[in-house]
């Protein structure tokens, strides 16, 4: 008798993340401050490397890294677009040229570097306004891949006159910065080279979901050690995926969002919590961070970093969050506010960044993943059972999906698919004979995923 093994449908992946901004009670000084000017910075297309300019600072060239030329990027500025004050779009526009200036002065108390200030006349900007625009910033921008989102915010006297001075925070030297980007450019090199040719928007999509799934692992380190952070910040960023391979769902989320955005898809990050479940008991408000992407004028959402198997006996290719709505999504994410919908009082308790811009409702289910890779089935088929691993298995996956019909249950039709004659172990003989070499163990246990909530049914393919 063939056993069966059945396994849990829910995914445990522990997120991460605590971040805020650091502020400073208003404060009047008499000594001059310095106002830097807005240096002119190299244009794109010119080599990797830095230069210092005549205040000490190291200027990081600006370099657009190696992309396809097959395809148009598509980078749209959502955040910068949500920016409500002019004094915002200017933090926005400032922001972008002090990002490529660093200083060798470490910020007090912490292991990050200082950046050129960004000076503003007066006084009036609020911490939740000077975050909103620096977050919209970075979240245009993924490939800025050294900045640490906390800043700190001074309100100071210059000759008289009152200004705000906001200094940023990156991770790594000027010169580690230029390393970095050469090991991501090549790596980027790589990744377009391996890519085949002429494929559709959704399948790029896909392309880029399984890449970073096939090459990245998830560093629960930090779910341990609420200091490994500090130690370890190309975690949560593009070079951690594309060189290191090790990240959190920061990284996971922002490289996607950058590959896929370099590939001509518009995609941005969406911060919320995330429910998991851990040896039984669930857990809310976990910090975390996904993706909404574009195709054919149609929003899904998308999260790479919960269809990552986080261990061996989890399905691969079982991609349940890739393209799904927002009605799915919301049955274990929370997606959070706005910074222009919450309060300053709501400001004041933020454990982390939260969003600038959210995508449209997504309700389209065209381009779903598992609806459109999947069969369809009510009740025991064996031919069409047999189609659908014969499909799975010419493109090599990991999982068959079955869409269960309204009529019935996935947990039913696992049960009448090995129930009497055991339709399932007869399509896989079925298959077999179809398959060149029979690559199917048609006598292993037989491992599902029975995903109720969404009528979906996710087989592990019994390869020999």
């Amino acid at each position: 008798m063939r056993s069966v093994k059945v396994i849990s449908a829910a995914i445990i992946m522990l997120l991460l993340l605590t971040l805020g901004s650091c502020a400073q009670a208003p404060k009047e000084k008499s000594a001059p401050v310095t106002r830097y000017t807005d240096l002119p910075l190299s244009g794109e297309g010119v080599a990797i490397g830095s230069h210092d300019d005549e205040y000490g600072f190291h200027i990081v060239n600006r370099v657009e890294f190696t992309h396809p030329q097959d395809y148009q990027p598509k980078h749209v500025a959502h955040s910068y677009q949500t920016l409500q004050t002019d004094r915002q779009k200017a933090i926005y526009d400032k922001v972008l040229d002090a990002c490529y200036c660093f200083s060798d002065e470490k910020v007090e108390g912490d292991t990050t570097y200082k950046m050129r200030p960004v000076i503003l006349d007066g006084t009036d900007c609020t911490p939740k306004e000077a975050e909103a625009a620096i977050i919209a910033a970075f979240d245009d921008h993924p490939a800025i891949f050294w900045m640490d989102y906390l800043f700190d915010i001074d309100y100071e006297y210059d000759n008289g006159s009152h200004i705000t001075k906001l200094v940023l925070h990156s991770e790594y030297t000027a010169a580690g910065v230029v390393k970095m980007m050469q090991e991501i450019d090549d790596a980027l090199a790589a990744f377009y080279r391996e890519m085949p040719k002429e494929l559709s928007a959704y399948e790029r999509e896909v392309y880029v979901y399984k890449y970073i799934i096939d090459h990245c692992v998830y560093d629960e380190n930090i779910l341990d050690d609420t200091e490994y952070e500090d130690s370890h910040p190309s975690l949560f960023n593009l070079y951690g995926v594309m060189v290191d391979h090790v990240a959190v769902c920061e990284g996971y989320a922002y490289s996607f969002d950058y590959l896929c955005s370099e590939l001509g898809i518009d995609t941005v990050c969406v911060s919320g919590t995330a429910v998991i479940e851990e040896d039984g008991a669930e857990m809310t408000d976990t910090l975390h961070l996904w993706n909404a992407v574009e195709l054919d004028g149609e929003w899904y959402m998308a999260d790479v970093t919960w269809d990552d198997p986080d261990d061996e006996e989890e399905i691969g290719d079982a991609f349940v969050y890739l393209n799904i709505t927002d009605q799915v999504m919301a049955l274990d994410h929370t997606t959070d506010k706005t910074y222009a919908q919450i309060t300053d009082d709501e400001y004041g308790l933020l454990e982390c960044y939260i969003n600038n811009y959210l995508p449209p409702t997504c309700t389209a289910t065209d381009y779903c993943y598992y609806l459109r890779e999947g069969i369809r089935m009510s009740s025991p088929d064996v031919d069409v059972l047999c189609d659908g691993i014969v499909r799975a298995a010419e493109k090599r996956s990991a999982a068959l999906m079955i869409n269960v019909g309204s009529d019935t249950t996935p947990q039913a039709l696992c049960d009448s698919l090995f129930d009497g004659d055991q339709p399932y172990y007869q399509a896989m003989d079925q298959a077999n004979t179809v398959l060149a070499d029979a690559p199917l163990d048609a006598d292993a246990d037989t491992v599902y995923y029975s995903y109720d909530d969404r009528g979906l049914i996710v087989f592990e393919m019994p390869y020999r």
